[in-house]
């Protein structure tokens, strides 16, 4: 290979996979070529020092758009090097939370063990049948995947809607002076 060409692709912004698919040499010789010549590609350059150059903006492949750098979250310790920008993110995010919650709630059986309430997940709580067995509580969850871990948390609780829940935690404890209205 041309030390000359390759040169010239390398400073022009090509990477190793590019100068491979242009010049028909396989990715091992265009490899080869680069390492005899001591030539580097600008994402190799930047790797070295433990960098990445952005820009002004990237293209958050989500939602297809050119975001501000600012737009993106920082991952692995590196700024604004996160795939996704910030809102996608958030909605990815907020759509695992959701899928595992449903998952969750259909393990219980899908409504209020008490009353029967099924209309709305998010008015849906677990309430632990035992507090000192509880583990971690199902609404906390930092990860995305309903395993058997998740499965065995859960059996320790029982579904109810969230006035249930409420009414279960009012009769465990009475506040200092409050009275319980009682109706004639």
């Amino acid at each position: 290979m041309d030390k000359n060409t390759l040169m010239e692709l390398l400073n022009s912004g090509e990477s190793i996979n590019s100068i491979s698919k242009k010049t028909g040499k396989s990715l091992t010789t265009v490899r080869y070529w680069c390492k005899k010549f001591e030539l580097k590609s600008k994402h190799q350059q930047f790797k070295e020092v433990g960098e990445k150059e952005y820009g002004e903006h990237r293209f958050c492949p989500s939602c297809k758009e050119n975001c501000n750098i600012e737009d993106f979250y920082q991952r692995r310790g590196k700024q604004n090097s996160s795939t996704y920008c910030k809102k996608c993110t958030s909605i990815q995010t907020i759509k695992r939370t959701q899928n595992l919650k449903k998952l969750m709630v259909e393990y219980k059986g899908g409504q209020c063990e008490k009353c029967g309430y099924n209309t709305y997940i998010g008015a849906l709580e677990f309430h632990h049948l035992n507090p000192k067995e509880k583990d971690f509580h199902p609404s906390q969850l930092k990860k995305y995947t309903f395993d058997d871990r998740v499965k065995k948390e859960l059996d320790k609780c029982i579904l109810v809607c969230a006035n249930c829940h409420r009414e279960i935690h009012s009769k465990m404890v009475v506040p200092l002076g409050f009275e319980p209205r009682i109706e004639d």
